[in-house]
């Protein structure tokens, strides 16, 4: 143990210089490495912000659920109780008429304006119910329309559910492709490096004949990886942390309406950016030890 880390020095220096020696493909595999990572910072943009936008549409999903005007105070305390009894509610908000009415009034005074309080308020009673998964809203809402006491229960309807679905979706399709772009990573640098242990075979030789082992030959070529991974991924992280900040400044925080907020960009982009680099420094790493250790299998 004290031994390697004695030669470790060594390792790291051996591991640049062969990054300098043989700068043309250590370039081809920086570049591979930063094309790769763009691509993944994209998706992960777009993942993260598609997850962003189906928690925050899942967030206010409301049941609206209006109550029979003929029924008493008393009457509507007791179905309270049996709505909150039903399978998969959260919580249950009683909403009077007046109520209701204020809030139309004060979205547009000019078509409600003429309705008063009391009497002739021609609004409803409601409840407003949650539930604990977005995935039990219809369910809730099919048993709620079988009620005694209840007019109608209603939410955003299939086409909020099917855009929840899509959303969910591609964001699993967005991080099965990340997975795949990983791969692609990992094979364009293990075989850019095999090109270089090729260029270098001389030199690995020489250090087996002198009794190097195979851990000490395979260590700086581990590091060079590493390297290769860092600097491919310094273009990537600029670009998502300048170029996503620029972008939600001049959307404005959202994506067309207040509807689908965006991610803002601390802490979302600098993970990412910590997500790329880290990536980056594991491929290089993985796809540098892959192409060494068979090349000296290969070589036994």
């Amino acid at each position: 143990m004290i031994r390697a880390l004695r030669n470790l020095p060594f390792q790291i220096k051996s591991a640049g210089q062969g990054l300098v020696r043989h700068s043309a493909t250590a370039f081809s595999a920086i570049s591979a490495v930063s094309m790769t990572l763009v691509l993944i910072s994209l998706f992960l943009l777009l993942t993260g912000n598609i997850n962003n936008f189906t928690k925050h549409i899942e967030s206010d999903f409301r049941i609206h659920v209006s109550i029979d005007a003929v029924l008493d105070e008393a009457a509507i305390v007791q179905l309270q109780s049996d709505v909150e009894a039903i399978p998969g509610v959260k919580s249950v908000t009683f909403s009077d008429k007046d109520s209701e009415l204020a809030k139309l009034k004060e979205e547009n005074s000019e078509i409600f304006g003429m309705y008063e309080e009391g009497e002739a308020n021609p609004m409803r009673n409601i409840f407003i119910l949650e539930t604990n998964t977005p995935e039990e809203i219809e369910p809730v809402t099919d048993a709620l329309n079988e009620m005694e006491g209840i007019v109608k229960a209603e939410y955003g309807g299939d086409g909020v559910s099917m855009m929840i679905r899509f959303f969910q979706a591609l964001r699993n399709g967005g991080f099965i492709f990340v997975a795949a772009l990983s791969l692609l990573a990992l094979f364009l640098i293990s075989n850019t490096i095999k090109m270089t242990i090729y260029a270098r075979n001389n030199e690995i030789g020489i250090m087996r004949n002198v009794g190097a082992t195979n851990w000490f030959i395979r260590i700086p070529f581990v590091f060079e990886g590493i390297l290769i991974g860092l600097i491919g991924s310094i273009v990537p992280v600029a670009l998502t942390y300048f170029g996503y900040g620029y972008l939600y400044q001049a959307m404005g925080g959202q994506f067309l309406s207040s509807m689908f907020i965006l991610e803002k960009v601390n802490p979302f982009a600098t993970q990412i950016c910590l997500i790329l680099t880290i990536c980056g420094m594991a491929v290089g790493m993985m796809g540098s030890f892959m192409a060494v250790s068979k090349y000296l299998r290969w070589k036994r």
